[in-house]
């Protein structure tokens, strides 16, 4: 037999929403006195969540393109590399303004680092990449000579 579950209450609040503990006065003392504003746990998983940029990888006839999704991020900012077959696209964050106080904050923006392993099918000298609507392309053109149709093999 199914059984539906549908629970409304969630204790750890709605996206973009304080949970009860925070909206009462007490919440709001305990974590001004014992934490200084800050929540520790939703600061170490939001920005665990958000040190991964999502990625879609795709094959034509002459190219393997990475798109890396990273809408808000600054272009001056990654770094793409590949050595020993091994793609790497990084991003190095730099604090703003450190005279400035956060009040409020829903995302964050860090550092992260990504790794593809490539195979002898690339044209490692000839990557290009392209940062447009917060999306990173980047595109590996294919060796023709290694790229070769796929032989069958008759059994016998």
């Amino acid at each position: 037999m199914y059984t539906q579950h549908n629970h409304t209450h969630n204790p750890f609040g709605k996206q973009g929403q304080c949970n009860a503990f925070e909206r009462s006065g007490f919440g709001k003392k305990f974590k001004e006195h014992f934490m200084g504003g800050n929540d520790p746990f939703k600061e170490m998983f939001d920005k665990k969540i958000n040190n991964y940029k999502p990625v879609n990888i795709t094959e034509n006839e002459n190219n393997f393109t990475v798109q890396l999704y990273a809408a808000g991020l600054h272009k001056e900012s990654f770094k793409i590399a590949i050595k020993n077959q091994v793609l790497t696209i990084s991003y190095t964050h730099e604090e703003k303004d450190p005279d400035s106080k956060l009040i409020y904050q829903e995302f964050y923006e860090s550092s992260f680092e990504r790794r593809f392993q490539l195979t002898d099918k690339v044209f490692d000298d000839q990557v290009l990449a392209l940062y447009e609507n917060g999306i990173l392309t980047v595109t590996l053109p294919k060796n023709p000579e290694k790229n070769k149709p796929e032989q069958k093999v008759d059994i016998k």
